[in-house]
């Protein structure tokens, strides 16, 4: 099929008819059959008429988009699969006998297509398609010779004008990063094949009506494929990159709602034992706080001690936990069971071999571990060893993450993180040694001196190392907040652009990969728990990001650490000061927290975790009558599909959309129409 309306010239000037008696030079001298010469004046007058020029003139000039044609393949596909079951066994019993439909076959190629442009955004169902479809069907039955008429127009346009509007197709695609399609591809030189076609039509018997009737069938044909075209033209979505920058603003991660940024210190400890105290024989979350590092890597924004003493500090705050564990305990009518435990940090590998097994045991001390314990560590592999990996394993964690940020020697300089290439490698050996479960590792766009080709290295070791989970993360440049960040040069950041051309590109590649994308900053193998998870709509989000499993009360131990229940928020001293005076007074560690029992603000939470880990939700249309005006815009760019039932109102996520699942949410939340805040996007 030509993108060009089908024209039987390859001529940019596709709205110009063909001659009767003019012969085409890509027919290399061949003379054209009277059937032919008047199918090619009848398609060529149609020129005048053609609905789909824009589309078509768009694509010779190299400025379609990939979605659009990611659309047109999608759409192409059915009906060329219909056809080709079909017209065999028309053509040869009307007399074109000679028709080579192992070569011009496109079924399997149009497959191949779809497949390929998988990971751009589903596109609505074509209705043209649709009624092209309809038609051929009802031709096949009723008048076979007309169906043949499509035969002619799509097979004749593919081999002739499409051959060099692919080309273009192709390097729009190439722009883009995406491969080329095969639809184009033909196994037979083109001009051998053309002078096939032309032949085999020449060969049909038909009647003087039949003869009639193929030739207005031919224009019934080309104007189905400029209904498509149309179509087409008015699909113009925008790229993840300008919608980014479209929608660059703060807006909250959404671990929570209401965010930390509402915690006030009028919640303490008092409120945090009440809620220990209600009994409960569900399972529990547990994150450990390990704050120790080090150095300090110049990029972070996490609760941490830079620090050498070793031991030294880790014995007294190692003291701490198991006093914290301890009043938590008292304060418990009964013994809660673990479902799933944490250790983050700082570096919890900070720690020894003797005083991780140390804490082990007081964790075990205090709560009874589930035989199916998901049990997880982030470790810095810069100090990471064969045994100290095997160790982990041994105590009981199934689960691991390690940081690469970036694998470039130079960004790993700027940033005060430098890890060799050979030891990410050997860490992950060792993990895959030890046999845990699951191993995730963190990435970071954004850094100083990064560009695309310094990233390209690192996915391409991260594509090596194919852990189970990926961390995606956009750095937030925040010196006012973060101090160690003014260590940074800011003109040694790439571009917004930048940025997003690297995030586009991690994206792209993960998804060819194997990984589905979660949300805009988590992928996972399609078999990992997470994926499945994601795709069966049993993700859950909390402080750590995105979890799989029951929604489990979090209980947060440590400095800083968060703790979270239907109803109540609390963290813990945000200062190690602080964080050891209220233990050694007996005083749960609560520096601020928040209650929430409005029925709307829960509600409210209940439709934005639904956007971040279903990523659809389903809401009155008339007491969200604001919120649904403004997904209207939402929609127009392509990021959310809107319909409803009655008074119900559905959100749907699109592909596209997650990259800004963040956005989508904040629509439902009102505090972000009085000032936003947050991280940016980019």
């Amino acid at each position: 099929m030509s993108f060009a309306a089908l024209s039987p010239s390859s001529s940019p000037n596709a709205d110009a008819p063909l001659s009767v008696n003019e012969e085409p030079s890509a027919h290399a001298g061949r003379k054209l059959g009277s059937r032919v010469r008047k199918l090619h004046a009848r398609i060529g007058a149609a020129h005048r008429q053609a609905e789909g020029m824009v589309f078509s003139r768009a694509l010779l000039a190299g400025e379609v988009s990939p979605l659009q044609l990611a659309a047109l393949v999608r759409a192409l596909q059915p009906a060329y699969a219909r056809i080709e079951s079909l017209a065999p066994q028309i053509a040869a019993e009307l007399g074109a006998r000679d028709l080579p439909w192992s070569t011009l076959n496109r079924t399997p190629s149009l497959h191949d297509d779809v497949v390929s442009l998988a990971g751009l955004e589903a596109t609505p169902v074509s209705p043209a398609a649709a009624a092209w479809l309809a038609s051929l069907e009802d031709l096949a039955r009723h008048a076979p010779h007309r169906f043949l008429a499509h035969v002619y127009v799509r097979y004749g346009g593919d081999l002739s004008g499409g051959q060099q509007l692919g080309g273009q197709a192709n390097g729009v695609l190439a722009r883009h990063g995406l491969g080329p399609l095969a639809f184009w591809s033909f196994d037979q030189p083109v001009e051998e094949l053309k002078h096939q076609l032309h032949g085999a039509f020449e060969a049909l018997e038909l009647s003087d009506l039949e003869e009639k009737e193929l030739l207005l069938e031919a224009e019934l044909a080309f104007a189905a494929t400029q209904r498509l075209l149309s179509e087409l033209a008015d699909l113009t979505p925008s790229t993840p990159l300008d919608l980014l920058l479209k929608y660059d603003r703060p807006v909250p991660r959404y671990t929570s709602y209401p965010t930390a940024a509402a915690f006030t210190g009028e919640v303490g400890a008092r409120e945090l034992a009440a809620q220990l105290a209600q009994p409960s024989a569900e399972s529990l979350s547990l994150y450990v706080h390990v704050p120790f590092c080090r150095h300090a890597c110049s990029y972070c924004g996490c609760n941490r001690i830079t620090t050498q003493a070793g031991s030294k500090v880790v014995a007294p705050y190692l003291k701490a936990l198991g006093r914290e564990l301890e009043l938590i305990g008292e304060r418990m009518p009964r013994r809660r069971r673990l479902g799933q435990l944490h250790w983050g940090g700082g570096t919890p590998n900070y720690l020894s071999l003797q005083e991780q097994g140390r804490l082990w045991s007081m964790i075990e001390r205090h709560f009874d571990l589930d035989a199916d314990l998901e049990a997880s560590i982030e470790v810095n592999p810069e100090f990471l060893g064969r045994e100290g990996v095997l160790h982990l394993r041994r105590l009981g964690f199934n689960r691991i993450s390690f940081g690469i940020q970036d694998a470039d020697p130079q960004v790993q300089q700027a940033v005060n993180r430098v890890v060799p290439v050979d030891q990410l490698r050997r860490a992950m050996a060792w993990m895959r040694e030890a046999e845990f479960e699951s191993v995730n590792v963190d990435l970071i766009c954004g850094l100083p001196l990064q560009n695309r080709e310094r990233f390209a290295t690192t996915l391409t070791l991260v594509r090596e190392l194919r852990p189970d989970r990926i961390s995606l993360f956009s750095f937030a440049y925040l010196p006012e907040q973060l101090p160690l960040q003014r260590k940074i040069n800011v003109a040694d950041l790439p571009s917004q652009r930048e940025r997003l051309a690297m995030l586009d590109d991690a994206h792209r590649l993960l998804v060819a990969a194997g990984y589905d994308a979660i949300g805009m900053d988590h992928y996972a193998l399609s078999g990992d728990s997470l994926a499945i998870a994601a795709r069966a709509g049993r993700l859950h989000r909390n402080f750590q990001g995105y979890t799989t499993g029951a929604e489990r009360d979090l209980l947060g131990v440590g400095l800083t650490a968060i703790s979270q229940f239907p109803h109540l928020f609390s963290q813990n001293q945000r200062t190690l000061k602080g964080y050891v005076a209220d233990l050694e007074a007996g005083c749960l560690p609560v520096e601020r927290g928040l209650v929430v029992t409005d029925p709307a603000v829960l509600e409210r939470r209940s439709i934005i975790g639904d956007v971040m880990c279903r990523f659809q939700v389903s809401v009155e249309r008339a007491r969200f009558s604001r919120e649904w005006s403004d997904l209207q815009d939402l929609a127009a760019d392509g990021l959310v599909r809107l319909s409803h039932n009655g008074s119900a109102g559905l959100v749907e996520v699109t592909p596209q959309g997650r990259w800004l699942i963040r956005t989508v949410a904040a629509v439902f939340d009102p505090s972000q129409r009085q000032r936003a805040s947050g991280s940016r996007l980019v």
